[in-house]
């Protein structure tokens, strides 16, 4: 009986510990993982398995723009504080800059990042796959989960 007891226990422990877990420990939707592009300029978005998400955006002096966050189970981004990045690679800050908080939205072949927070700046933004970052998004992505 006491076996038995520890047992149910043990199960209800696990099943609470499964159910506690927090939103930003959950996968991302399968077709969501890799390497987006946005169409207009350059902008990428990396998306691991674990549902940690990367942004970078090259600007046309090549100084950039990055910020990291978690996709939650309601596909929902806080972005991080905004990190630039010079041409040479010294970082700048404070950015300057707030990207508030995304809805990541899968259709088809398609990625969209919707913003949450209105403003000025908030626009609907749509990527396509492409096969990986560019080398120097690439770089700060290497660092930006450290």
């Amino acid at each position: 009986m006491r076996d038995h007891l520890k047992e149910s226990v043990w199960a209800v422990a696990l099943l609470f510990a499964v159910l506690a877990m927090p939103a930003s420990a959950q996968s991302p939707e399968a077709g969501l993982v890799g390497t987006w592009k946005y169409l207009r300029n350059f902008t990428y978005v990396n998306i691991d398995e674990r549902g940690k998400i990367f942004q970078c955006r090259i600007l046309p002096d090549l100084n950039l723009f990055t910020s990291t966050g978690q996709i939650a189970a309601d596909s929902e981004v806080q972005w991080e504080p905004v990190r630039f990045f010079s041409l040479y690679g010294k970082e700048v800050s404070p950015s300057g800059q707030d990207w508030g908080r995304d809805t990541v939205e899968l259709r088809r072949l398609v990625m969209f990042l919707n913003p949450l927070d209105p403003g000025p700046m908030s626009q609907r933004m749509e990527f396509d796959k492409v096969p990986q970052l560019p080398t120097l998004c690439a770089h700060y992505l290497a660092m930006s989960f450290e």
